[in-house]
């Protein structure tokens, strides 16, 4: 009886055995199907994105460090451009102002020449004017310091002469 026993023990041992392997299949089958199917792509896809991400990253920074390298180029590029229209333009300037300085000092030199040439004219004039008169403020002068009445007559022209030959404007 213990072999029976054994033996329906065995059995029953090997259909609970087989109801649970079926059940495990089964249930292995449709996780399969409706969890680990669906987990594993969607791992598959988070991987590829985030690898995806990874390179566009390293292509994005590369791209980052061209455009960097490139602005820095033209930049400088730029500047010297800058530079270089600056020195042109100061010299444009300077050269300008020269040009203004000169004419203000032509122009200065020759309002000082014919001021000096209006001074002489009127200089030669009063002179003109006061030569007739020579004589007779001598004669008071010479009355004055003397303390007597002295005529100073004489030639006019000499006088002239003599007062023509000193300048009146030196420049």
């Amino acid at each position: 009886m213990e072999l029976m026993e054994g033996l329906v023990l065995d059995k029953q041992f090997g259909i609970e055995f087989l109801i649970q392997l079926a059940l495990f299949l089964a249930s292995f089958s449709v996780m399969k199907l409706f969890v680990f199917k669906p987990m594993l792509e969607l791992i598959h896809i988070r991987e590829h994105k985030t690898h995806g991400l990874k390179e566009e990253a390293e292509t994005a920074k590369h791209k980052a460090a061209k455009l960097k390298t490139d602005y820095e180029s033209l930049l400088k590029s730029e500047h010297k451009k800058t530079t270089e229209w600056l020195e042109a333009e100061k010299k444009k300037v300077t050269a300008e102002e020269t040009k203004i300085i000169q004419a203000a000092h032509d122009e200065a030199s020759q309002k000082l020449e014919t001021i000096r040439k209006q001074i002489t004219g009127d200089t030669e004039k009063a002179r003109g004017e006061l030569a007739p008169l020579i004589s007779d403020f001598a004669s008071r002068i010479a009355t004055k310091l003397v303390g007597k009445p002295i005529k100073i007559s004489g030639d006019d022209q000499g006088l002239k002469k003599n007062l023509n030959n000193r300048p009146v404007v030196q420049g």
